[in-house]
């Protein structure tokens, strides 16, 4: 793949099977790609989603391509926008007043915080009139930069909120979380899902830990949103598990890395490559 989009057969030269496979692909990928919007978070509207999952700007002057991350920079696309300190907690209230225009009566969001700006978050919800926090997830996860010392991992705060009195929780997700113990969801353990010679955005969360969510918050055909969803990983768990969904970023970049996903999970077998995937970095 690269940047413009998906290498495309010679139909010239190909059988003629092989044609029609290719031009279901490239069909198959371009749907997906339309739900991809390159929209600020304060223009949507009634999108009217069940289930919003988003992951903010971390306010770090971050942008994934510092040197002691375990990565090649080369492949970490540009245009990756952080969010100041000073602005902070005004992106945060624009994130919120976003979530409560564009849920259902009976939708709920999940909104990811790294511990930096955690505080902001939670003063911001408390205080914001239209959605209550209903509790507080944690995943804990094998940290990106290198270290030869001591195993590296961190945590991210997850805020469960809700526009109404009533939501949807099935009780069992088909992750190792609630097949190989207690479906206990204050605490979820999930490495990260590295992919290695692919473009690749700043930050991205992997796709088990999408998926226990999605299952757990969510059914079959539901509307699932992000208005932040940088690379697009929402967008491909949600089409994998059967969920409809519509995803938006400002960065335009975003969507070459979200193209490469598809095409990486739709067409490339990508579950099965994750588990090689997954401990690359540890050799």
């Amino acid at each position: 793949m690269n940047g413009e989009g998906i290498q495309k057969t010679n139909l010239f030269h190909a059988n003629p099977q092989s044609v029609k496979n290719e031009i279901q692909q490239l069909s198959s990928v371009q749907n997906l790609l339309d739900k991809f919007k390159i929209k600020d978070i304060n223009d949507w509207e009634n999108v009217n989603a069940d289930l919003i999952i988003t992951d903010p700007p971390f306010g770090i002057e971050f942008n994934g391509k510092n040197g002691n991350y375990h990565r090649n920079s080369k492949y970490v696309v540009d245009g990756y926008v952080e969010w100041g300190v000073s602005e902070y907690g005004t992106k945060i209230q624009q994130l919120l007043e976003c979530i409560k225009k564009n849920l259902k009566k009976n939708g709920q969001a999940l909104i990811f915080s790294g511990w930096n700006n955690s505080n902001i978050i939670h003063d911001r919800i408390m205080r914001f009139y239209g959605l209550t926090l209903r509790g507080k997830l944690y995943w804990t996860y094998n940290f990106a930069p290198s270290c030869r010392r001591k195993a590296s991992h961190n945590v991210y705060e997850i805020y469960w909120v809700t526009k109404g009195d009533w939501w949807l929780y099935n009780h069992r997700c088909n992750t190792h979380h609630c097949q190989n113990g207690e479906p206990n969801l204050s605490t979820l353990n999930f490495k990260r899902d590295y992919k290695i010679k692919m473009p690749k955005y700043p930050t991205r969360l992997p796709y088990n830990l999408l998926q226990c969510l999605i299952e757990h918050f969510s059914k079959i055909n539901d509307l699932l949103f992000d208005p932040l969803c940088g690379s697009g990983m929402m967008g491909v768990v949600s089409y994998m598990l059967k969920r409809n969904f519509i995803i938006g970023d400002l960065n335009k970049n975003g969507k070459i890395v979200f193209e490469s996903l598809c095409d990486y999970y739709l067409h490339k077998n990508g579950l099965k490559q994750d588990i090689v995937t997954s401990t690359w970095w540890k050799k």
